[in-house]
């Protein structure tokens, strides 16, 4: 972390916007950070940051535009917070009839702006995206720390489960 990301951010109105194509190396960033404080470093044989970070730059620069949007809040045209969706067509059920669902991704606020509003706006613009966009679900994976700000603007526990492989 940069002694400029340590330093204390005043609380100050944001700008939301939508993250343009020159904005990727800073989404590439903010995902590799929220990586890193879910799930740190525990010594295990997990693929290396090079290679996680190569990963994740030809993902982004494959789906960014297409089925991965991502709004980005900033002040004085410095970027501090990001949040992303990606869209899923799934079959339609009894409780999504168009099939159409949005998975927010990607949450994540720099360590010296958190407590100050911002991942709420960028939580409640992409859930006004996916209301708009006619969708009937939305949903995401909570960390312990972001689960409060989820469940304060609605989002519940679901059935799902999952099934690892190593």
């Amino acid at each position: 972390m940069s002694a400029e990301s340590r330093t204390s951010i005043t609380p100050a109105a944001a700008t939301i916007r939508p993250a343009v194509a020159a904005d990727i190396p800073t989404i590439l960033e903010h995902r590799l950070a929220m990586l890193a404080s879910v799930f740190p470093d525990d010594g295990s044989d997990r693929p290396n940051a090079g290679d996680t970070r190569e990963a994740n730059r030809v993902w982004i620069d494959a789906h960014f535009g297409v089925d991965f949007f991502v709004w980005i809040a900033e002040r004085d045209g410095r970027p501090l917070a990001s949040a992303a969706i990606q869209w899923f067509d799934h079959p339609p059920s009894q409780i999504n009839p168009a099939g159409r669902e949005a998975y927010i991704l990607n949450v994540y606020t720099d360590p010296a702006a958190r407590r100050q509003g911002l991942a709420r706006q960028l939580m409640e613009r992409l859930v006004e995206e996916a209301r708009a966009a006619g969708t009937n679900r939305v949903w995401l994976r909570a960390s312990a720390e972001g689960r409060p700000l989820y469940e304060s603007i609605g989002f519940e526990p679901s059935n799902y489960l999952q099934r690892r492989f190593d």
